[in-house]
């Protein structure tokens, strides 16, 4: 008892003591303890001191009414970069009482995700946490809620122009709110809405807890499908099931300019917008053209080609006057386009912030309207405040009346014609004057007014995602009302007869009103008995907080004796003296499996290595300082755990994640460690060891537009692998690669200890460059030097099929003047297969880049590869920054900061690779059995990477990378397939068949191999590291020559009793047990 007392007086004097603090203080110390702000890039923590916050703020505020000066602002805005810091967000903020409000997109009608009207409040704003991830195969994808609804349309596109997602036509709407809600589009009619078609979610609730749906139960998730946003948890990320769509639809508009016209017309619409087929979708608008003429329009998608429509409207619609020249046949992506505007798919991914304000409200018609009702609406648009307003008829009928109003809490289903909006719109600098903004928002309170008699009754309905504070907001201490029957009021308009279950469901997942603003959805404490749940009480609240304060701050053992993880734990307290929160620090499977799969899954870009089979960490450690590295070494080495190391996890064999012959391990994961400090003085930079190639190439451009670093050309690769490798890219020819460029480095050794060049001495610092990860020590920094590059570079992608290269004769061409060219002209080539009329056809894609302008390219290429038919038509000028995202894949136009992402523009997939060095031109009859042997596989690709200039000038034995002298390019073999996929075996035959195919044209003695380009085929070390030196002598020769000797001695010398180890790690001389 006494103990109990005294830990309850320590509670109390502790909050005595930090209440001299404000509540703000204590969370943003709370948070930053947890976050770590300063090694995170972009930062996470922006409180309105800093220069960013204001820009930030207003970025995604798509109502402008909400920016004007005395609108309230956040005492801090929060930019997640992953879910665990969403979670301590949450805790802090808990344990703290601050209030919070969450945006994804910004596109609030009433700003609710960016302002509160009656307190304090922090802004968690989705914005980094955006990544999309596709499974064709399976028709589904998970997509994180900071992004918008464009960039998935843009994903989709992309992959497969058969599949579609039914959501929003604005691109910009953010996805964690609009699903949320609901969420109708022009397929709605088809598929139902957005939340119709999400089977799973990743949430972080009331507790700061990380939950899929089997973790959050049935009602949970019921609920945040159409409960509306902001009322249950934050949700991270929406598990979606795609759907088919024809590859060619047909878009259409037509306009009614005389009222006679347009009422008529509208009045014909009532009566069958919903009773034409489902994969018809047309709408009608009201809106002005200019100061003066009002017109409707009917702009619509049909699922099929334009002769199937024309023949349905004549049947179903022939009032509307449809000709064939309204019609335009696409792919439903270009749909998407045609309905905004757009111009090209890079539309899609741009976050435009709107420059006009705007009031909305919105009801649902159950029965046709009369014609007199219609010209009035006709009439109404012509007052002077509505020059911008638009009234939007929106079908419904189809898939909408098929799905029960219970299925999700969005309940407006069978019984409606259509919904209605009525938008008022004006420009923001109206804004300054108060009269001039309450003329529009009357007229539209005129209009809904007028309506009145025409729509739905008991309850009059709406769409929460159109939200309108004039259904009511929660008048905080100003009445006797109970906060149930405040929000009954609005939430029977948005969910009908759902609104109790869902009052039901927060009071069991948010007892503590935790999310909260001006309509959500409230708590049960002192309500109507009927609803059988009374107000929790005082003893129970504290004991809740008392309960989340230990939780945050306190270990507790899952057994009576300690697991590993605890064991680790404990040992990292006592060997650093900078915190780690748990939290955020730490992910097993035994705490949560959840989060533990989806860090584990974060950056592992082989799904071969994901599946249930292959052995799992005990636990992932993702360090936020360099003494926590340090004290990982001396605790693993302590405990006799086993440590694998992950920057960017592109190891093509998983081995930085995965061990197969060494049970148990645990993984470090470094990607928070990622620091990035350029120096363009001395032309240098220092790069931690978590930062991704795009994001280093970035931050040389920010500082400079005439610095580059030679470095690898997939800007998701982790620098701190990437370089113990070799790393290549474009810029190889000209100044060799990345490793050839690496002044300093800092790592930590066997022995726990920080070494940099000169404390670990020349051959230890010869060996980590190109001697690859794993075996010497953990890199936690390199120090670079920048090269220069010009203003202006030329990039081209020219791509010939067999047919348009007979006799492979530019092929051939390439091969004999690649690796001769200029060294500032580098040509890769990329073998794909492709469809063509019904069956396959081998491509060869001819992807360059050159550092300098278009006019000079063209006279090295007439001179020296003429072949080719290279035209001016064919480059494109650019920045340098520019054309790193252009050779990495990304769509053209693709904003630069794509590569402070850390994400590949492919989706992630099963693969296995190979490699192979070529020294002299491969044979006509050697490359019609390549061509033959691609056509046979369902996925593959083969790059061809031209060597010469500077890696021909530099010795084998610089650095352990020795393929240099005499290469004339290098191969890269691949195959992959997807999850559904169970063929795996098949595959990698294939690639192991084609392998064997080109002994005679490559390399021998030994027959080189790329590190960084991983193949256990070669060989590997037996369970336990226990392999001779003549055992690894067989890859070690391939991947390093003659180097190998001296990597072994250096091995030897370092780490003589092999603590780093894995499948293909350098062994020591002698292996001791």
């Amino acid at each position: 008892m006494d103990f109990w007392l005294s830990l309850f007086t320590h509670f109390i004097l502790l909050n005595l003591t930090i209440a001299h603090l404000s509540n703000h203080e204590n969370f943003l110390s709370c948070l930053s303890r947890r976050i770590n702000d300063f090694t995170v890039e972009p930062r996470v923590i922006h409180t309105s001191e800093d220069s960013s916050f204001f820009s930030i703020l207003n970025s995604s505020i798509q109502n402008p009414r909400f920016s004007v000066l005395e609108a309230p602002k956040p005492v801090s805005i929060i930019t997640p970069v992953e879910a665990t810091d969403v979670q301590s967000t949450i805790k802090c903020a808990r344990l703290h009482d601050i209030h919070v409000r969450t945006r994804s997109g910004g596109h609030d009608y009433e700003g609710f995700s960016y302002i509160a009207r009656t307190r304090p409040f922090v802004v968690i704003d989705m914005r980094n946490l955006r990544s999309i991830t596709l499974d064709v195969d399976n028709r589904t994808g998970w997509v994180q809620t900071g992004a918008t609804i464009g960039e998935l349309y843009y994903e989709i596109g992309k992959l497969r122009k058969s599949l579609a997602f039914p959501a929003g036509l604005y691109p910009t709407v953010g996805i964690g709110g609009q699903f949320g809600g609901g969420g109708y589009g022009t397929l709605m009619r088809k598929y139902g809405l957005s939340a119709d078609n999400v089977i799973d979610a990743h949430i972080v609730d009331s507790s700061g807890r990380f939950l899929d749906r089997e973790g959050m139960g049935e009602d949970f998730f019921w609920a945040i499908r159409g409960g509306g946003g902001s009322s249950f948890c934050v949700v991270l990320a929406w598990k979606i099931r795609l759907v088919d769509v024809p590859t060619v639809v047909t878009v259409f508009d037509v306009t009614k300019t005389s009222e006679k016209e347009a009422v008529r017309t509208i009045n014909n619409w009532q009566y069958v917008a919903d009773k034409v087929p489902d994969n018809l979708f047309v709408r009608a608008m009201l809106q002005r053209s200019n100061d003066t003429a009002v017109y409707a329009s009917f702009p619509g998608l049909y699922l099929g080609p334009v002769s199937d429509l024309l023949t349905l409207i004549e049947e179903k619609f022939p009032g509307l006057g449809l000709k064939i020249g309204d019609c335009r046949e696409m792919s439903w992506i270009e749909s998407v386009l045609w309905f905004i505007k757009g111009e090209s798919m890079n539309t899609l991914t741009e976050r435009k912030r709107t420059s006009r304000s705007f009031k909305g409200k919105d009801d649902f018609i159950q029965k046709p309207i009369p014609k007199t009702a219609i010209r009035e609406l006709w009439k109404r648009a012509y007052a002077s405040e509505a020059r911008l307003a638009k009234i939007i008829l929106t079908p419904f009928g189809g898939r909408m009346i098929e799905i029960a109003e219970n299925e999700i809490p969005f309940p407006h289903r069978g019984g409606n014609l259509y919904e209605i909006q009525y938008l008022a719109y004006w420009k923001e600098e109206e804004d300054k004057n108060k009269n001039d903004t309450e003329k529009y928002m009357r007229w539209v309170e005129s209009l809904y007014d007028f309506m009145t008699p025409y729509v739905s009754k008991s309850p009059r309905g709406a769409y929460v995602n159109f939200r309108d504070v004039d259904l009511g907001m929660y008048n905080v201490g100003m009445n006797m009302k109970t906060k149930y029957e405040e929000g009954k009021i609005w939430g029977v308009k948005y969910f009908k007869n759902n609104f109790d279950r869902l009052v039901r469901v927060k009071t069991s997942v948010d007892p503590m009103d935790f999310f909260c603003d001006e309509q959500s959805i409230p708590v049960l404490k002192s309500v109507d008995r009927e609803m059988g749940i009374s107000k929790p009480s005082p003893a129970f609240s504290f004991l809740l907080i008392f309960a989340l304060y230990f939780s945050f701050y306190t270990i507790t053992p899952t057994t009576s004796s300690a697991s590993l993880q605890d064991q680790f734990i404990n040992c990292l307290h006592k060997n650093t003296h900078v915190s780690f929160p748990l939290e955020s620090t730490f992910f097993a499977p035994a705490k949560n499996v959840s989060m533990f799969s989806e860090v584990l899954q974060s950056t592992a870009q082989n799904l071969r290595y994901l599946t249930k089979s292959v052995p799992k960490p005990g636990f992932i450690f993702k360090p936020l300082h360099e003494s926590h590295v340090q004290a990982s070494i001396i605790c693993s080495k302590k405990l006799g755990t086993h440590v694998r190391v992950r920057s960017g996890g592109h190891d093509y064999e998983g081995l930085s994640y995965v061990s197969e012959i060494e049970k148990p391990f645990i993984v470090m994961d470094l990607s928070k460690l990622r620091k990035v400090n350029i120096n363009i003085k001395d032309n240098s930079g220092w790069v931690q060891a978590g930062a991704t190639v795009g994001e280093l190439y970035y931050r040389i451009a920010e500082k400079s537009g005439v610095h580059g670093f030679p470095a690898g050309l997939c800007s998701s690769l982790g620098i701190g692998g990437h370089i113990t490798g070799g790393a290549y890219g474009s810029m190889m020819r000209k100044y060799g690669l990345g490793a050839d460029n690496v002044l300093d480095a800092k790592i930590v050794d066997a022995n726990g200890k920080i070494l940099d060049r000169k404390a670990m001495g020349e051959d230890t610092f010869w060996a980590i460059r190109g001697g690859a990860g794993g075996s010497f020590g953990i890199i936690l920094e390199w120090k670079i030097k920048l090269v220069p590059v010009p203003k202006t570079v030329t990039v081209f992608t020219v791509t010939k099929t067999l047919q348009q290269d007979p006799g492979n004769k530019i092929l051939s061409k390439w091969q004999m003047v690649a690796d001769k060219l200029v060294d500032e002209l580098f040509i890769r080539v990329i073998f794909n297969v492709a469809a063509n009329n019904g069956s396959k056809t081998a491509t060869t894609s001819y992807n360059a880049v050159f550092l300098g302008n278009k006019g000079v390219l063209m006279k090295v290429m007439n001179k020296s590869f003429p072949e080719l038919g290279l035209t001016p038509k064919d480059c494109t000028e650019m920045s340098w920054l520019e054309s790193i995202v252009y050779i990495s894949g990304f769509a053209s136009r693709t904003p630069t900061k794509v590569l402070l992402q850390g994400k590949s523009p492919f989706p992630k997939n099963n693969f296995k690779a190979k490699s192979d060095f070529v020294k002299k031109p491969i044979p006509e009859s050697g490359l019609k059995g390549i061509f033959k042997k691609l056509l046979k596989e369902d996925n593959p690709m083969m790059i061809w990477n031209p060597y010469g200039g500077m890696m021909a000038k530099i010795p084998e034995s610089q650095i352990p990378f020795p393929h240099r002298k005499g290469v004339i390019f290098k191969i890269q073999y691949v195959t992959n397939w997807p999850d559904s996929d169970r063929r795996a075996s098949r595959h990698i035959k294939w690639i192991r068949d084609l392998y064997s195919f080109m002994t005679p044209y490559v390399s021998t003695n030994p027959r080189q191999a790329y590190v960084n380009y991983r193949d256990l085929d070669l060989g590997q070390n037996k369970k336990g590291c226990k392999s001779t030196i003549n055992q690894a002598q067989v890859w070690g020769a391939s991947y390093f020559k003659d180097n190998f000797k001296r990597l072994v001695k250096v091995k030897t010398k370092v780490d003589p009793n092999n603590f780093f180890r894995h499948e293909q790690s350098i062994p020591p001389m002698l292996v001791q047990n």
